[in-house]
C-alpha cells in the first residue's frame, strides 16, 4: 500500500513539473500543494537559484510525507486568518489617516494598501473554498 502512494506521488510530481500555477488550480488538497511546489521549483531552476530550490525540494518532501486534507485545510484556514488580521490592520490605519486629517496622498496610500490586503483576502478565501 505504501509503495503504490509513493508512486502515485512520484507520477503526480513528475507529471506536473512545468504545468503553470493556473492549472494547480483546478486540483484539490495534497495534489495542489505539490503541483503549485512544483511550480515553485520549475521557477527557481529557471532563474538559478540554488537557495531557493533546496527549500523548495525540501517543502515537497515534507508535503509528500505529511499532506494530509487536514492538514491542507488548516494551513487555508491559517492564511485566511491571516490576510483578515492584516485587512482589519489595514482599515484601522485609513481610519485613523482620515480621522487625523492626513495629506490626500498619504491617505490614497492607505486607500491603495487596504484594497491590496482585501484582494489578497479574496484570494484566500477562493482558495479555500476550492479545497
Amino acid at each position: 500500500m505504501k509503495l503504490k502512494t509513493i508512486l502515485t506521488l512520484a507520477l503526480f510530481t513528475i507529471s506536473f513539473i512545468g504545468f503553470s500555477q493556473s492549472n494547480c488550480a483546478t486540483l484539490k488538497g495534497c495534489e495542489r500543494k505539490l503541483c503549485e511546489l512544483n511550480v515553485k521549483l520549475a521557477n527557481a531552476k529557471k532563474a538559478g537559484n540554488q537557495n531557493q530550490i533546496k527549500g523548495v525540494e525540501e517543502a515537497i518532501a515534507q508535503t509528500k510525507k505529511n499532506c494530509t486534507t487536514k492538514t491542507v485545510n488548516k494551513d487555508l484556514d491559517k492564511k485566511v486568518k491571516e490576510k483578515q488580521q492584516k485587512v482589519n490592520e489595514r482599515t484601522a490605519d485609513l481610519n485613523e489617516a482620515i480621522k487625523d486629517k492626513e495629506s490626500k496622498e498619504k491617505i490614497d496610500k492607505k486607500r491603495k494598501k487596504l484594497n491590496e490586503a482585501k484582494a489578497d483576502l479574496n484570494k484566500a478565501l477562493a482558495e479555500q473554498k476550492t479545497k
